[in-house]
């Protein structure tokens, strides 16, 4: 009846947060005991995997990550305590929608032309939920594509960035559909682009970036969330929670709660996450590299 901890790269009530919790209400429900969520948000995700690096490889310890911290943290970083490739092994994932460029009223713009004109004459901030993340590789690419310099400011997670976007500290903000709507439910700002390869389930209206014309590959790019373990844990018990995070898609009560936050196609298995990272981890870095992000 130990207690199981999630080290959460992630603020309370961001994005990855929200996900996270789902899986482990789910899982505490299955196994019989308390699976717990221990919030451990900065840096893109290198506060929560230094951390986790430390931790007995006996099934007691996870990490729940986003996936642009795991492909981009080698560029991003001049030096980590930790190898993510060796040091930690994939236990899952659930499939994330795109993220959305959300802009405030003050801007006056209704659609992303309007904002992008906005930004070609006014100073103009845009925060993201952390640095070397997706979002900041958006903004990255966004200057890039449309011949614009703007302020980045990046955020120790989603919640907080969403609040001074709702407030109008900032002028726009890219980050995940589920907080974003809420910010546009408030009657503050508008949604203009999705970034990544499709609309989102909950924002149809709102094209992607690829729809309007952009050229920029970090445009296109879509993510996960993910489950990690200590690379030296038993395969046996890696597939057993592999298997678990696979049946909280096949639930359709738990289903349902991973739509409302975001989720746009059911949790995979750790296989499939191996072989999505083989395959995507070099584009990302990359286009990392290739859009200029400075190494800290």
């Amino acid at each position: 009846n130990k207690t199981v901890r999630v080290v959460l790269a992630d603020q309370a009530g961001g994005g990855t947060d929200q996900v996270c919790r789902v899986f482990t209400e789910f899982m505490s429900k299955k196994i019989g005991q308390t699976v717990l969520a221990d919030n451990k948000p900065g840096a893109n995700g290198v506060v929560a995997a230094t951390e986790f690096k430390n931790v007995a490889p006996d099934g007691y310890t996870l990490m729940y990550i986003v996936s642009s911290a795991l492909m981009t943290q080698k560029v991003m970083y001049k030096s980590l305590p930790y190898d993510s490739a060796k040091d930690f092994q994939p236990i899952g994932a659930c499939p994330v929608a795109g993220l959305v460029l959300v802009v405030h009223n003050s801007t006056g713009a209704n659609t992303l032309e309007e904002f992008v004109a906005f930004a070609r004459k006014n100073p103009t901030s845009i925060g993201t939920y952390g640095a070397g993340s997706l979002a900041h590789i958006g903004v990255a690419a966004f200057e890039k594509n449309y011949g614009v310099n703007v302020s980045t400011i990046h955020y120790r997670g989603g919640a907080p960035m969403w609040a001074d976007l709702a407030g109008g500290s900032i002028h726009a903000a890219i980050g995940g559909g589920a907080g974003g709507q809420n910010v546009v439910d408030m009657g503050k700002c508008k949604a203009v682009a999705i970034q990544g390869r499709n609309r989102l389930l909950k924002m149809p209206s709102v094209p992607t970036f690829q729809e309007l014309g952009a050229k920029e590959r970090g445009l296109w790019l879509m993510g996960h969330t993910c489950m990690m373990a200590p690379a030296a844990m038993p395969e046996s018990i890696a597939d057993y929670y592999s298997d678990l995070m696979v049946d909280a898609g096949k639930d359709e009560a738990t289903w349902q709660r991973f739509l409302t936050v975001g989720a746009e196609d059911k949790p995979i298995s750790r296989t499939e996450l191996k072989r999505w990272i083989v395959e995507e981890g070099p584009i990302w870095s990359e286009l990392t590299a290739g859009l200029g992000l400075s190494p800290s």
